[in-house]
């Protein structure tokens, strides 16, 4: 089924990270990284605990300074300004889901599209919902009184209502069952390709990752290596 779009592809180059230098203080936590997501490309980025992957997520989306030789989005650079980044067609969705709690799931969505490149939100929002349809029931309920994995999947949504070209996704399977984890991994990869949308994908499951995504990086010592997905030895190594 082809969904009709608000424009949310993008025929560019996608995100290209040349030389990458992130620090808190004195301790540098990104060094020398280099990183390309092509338009429409799902990558998986994993790594131990501490190794800078949800920093890096913070530097594409603006909210962290940093040293680069190139960061630019359909070849243009990206400002160090969240907003702007937004407006730009790249979508951050953090770690732990970052719910408005008070909020019904429909007000949640509504908070994804401000500052998007929405230009009907009842469009945008038929377009996700056709697309996440378990979505639909929780959209008067509040947002706090969901599950895990329904608030998982409602900030999937919310952050696809903002009609990026490319979604950037911080530990999707955090803290869910196995089940919830295979279903939401299963329904945001097809409906982020379904869309044409790019995925940037960190998370400590390499294995829900590998077998998702098109490529596969490892963070480690403050740069991004490439992980041969087809050799097991090497997916089983990545945190030792």
């Amino acid at each position: 089924m082809t969904i009709a779009q608000d424009g949310p592809a993008t025929t560019g180059r996608g995100l290209e990270i040349e030389n990458l230098v992130v620090g808190y203080g004195k301790a540098i936590v990104l060094h020398g990284l280099s990183l390309r997501v092509a338009p429409g490309e799902i990558v998986g980025v994993a790594g131990p605990n501490g190794a800078g992957k949800s920093t890096l997520l913070k530097v594409i989306s603006g909210l962290l300074p940093r040293t680069a030789d190139r960061m630019t989005f359909d070849g243009v650079p990206l400002k160090r300004d969240p907003v702007a980044v937004v407006g730009r067609g790249v979508v951050h969705v953090p770690e732990g889901r970052r719910m408005f709690a008070n909020l019904t799931v429909e007000e949640n969505l509504k908070v994804g599209a401000i500052g998007g490149r929405v230009r009907d939100y009842r469009a945008a929002r038929e377009r996700v919902l056709a697309l996440l349809p378990t979505i639909v029931p929780m959209l008067g309920r509040k947002a706090g009184l969901l599950s895990g994995g329904q608030q998982q999947q409602v900030a999937v949504a919310r952050g696809l209502i903002a009609n990026p070209s490319l979604l950037m996704v911080d530990e999707l399977s955090l803290g869910l069952s196995p089940s919830a984890v295979a279903s939401i991994s299963a329904s945001t990869v097809a409906t982020c390709r379904e869309l044409g949308t790019g995925l940037l994908w960190v998370d400590q499951n390499i294995t829900i990752l590998a077998k998702h995504c098109d490529r596969l990086v490892l963070l480690r010592d403050g740069v991004a290596e490439p992980v041969d997905m087809s050799d097991r030895d090497a997916l089983g190594s990545v945190y030792f």
